[in-house]
């Protein structure tokens, strides 16, 4: 299905509707479709993913962001578990940050890995960051600046929350929380 860009697909325009009636607002922004192959395009984490199961969620974080590992313990609760997601990283806060998701990307399990580090550490405080202890593949350090123009041209801040509903819509969810979020993440859930 073709969406014109700006507006959003019948059963999108719906669920906000719905939302509002509720008193919810939902903050989706609709994105060129083109987003969608740069994040697919881009080293990610996957969590919650089955081997070969698409993502329907992609998250943008560093991995030295506080908010980032808010919104990942967020969204481990069981309203999201369902739902397919890779996180992938941009390195813009902290001089560590590319060292650390390279680190993250090369584990063995990256989503553990994931889990393990946002576990250890209280990325609120000034106190440096360890990266739990895990084998690592060989691989070779991840050039970041692609993603980084992508989420500066969609917005600048991390995390960066975009999912890609089944009409084919591209949309990236503005600073929702709470029963917003879960209505959001929803809509790319829905089948």
């Amino acid at each position: 299905m073709n969406v014109e860009p700006g507006t959003f697909a019948p059963a999108t325009a719906a669920a906000i509707a719905a939302a509002r009636q509720q008193g919810i607002s939902l903050h989706l922004e609709v994105l060129p479709a083109s987003a969608w192959a740069a994040l697919e395009a881009s080293p990610a984490i996957p969590v919650g993913l089955a081997p070969g199961q698409p993502a329907k969620v992609y998250v943008i974080f560093d991995a030295n962001c506080p908010y980032c590992a808010d919104l990942y313990w967020r969204l481990q609760g069981d309203a999201f578990r369902s739902i397919g997601m890779r996180w992938a990283p941009v390195a813009f806060m902290k001089q560590d940050s590319a060292a650390i998701a390279d680190v993250l990307l090369a584990a063995n399990d990256p989503s553990k890995a994931l889990d393990d580090y946002f576990r250890t550490n209280d990325l609120n405080s000034d106190k440096g960051h360890e990266l739990p202890s895990f084998v690592m593949q060989a691989r070779h350090a991840q050039d970041y600046t692609g993603l980084m123009r992508h989420l500066t041209e969609w917005g600048g801040y991390a995390p960066m929350v975009i999912i890609r509903t089944p009409a084919g819509e591209v949309l990236q969810v503005r600073h929702d929380q709470g029963e917003a979020l879960r209505l959001a993440l929803g809509l790319a859930a829905a089948r």
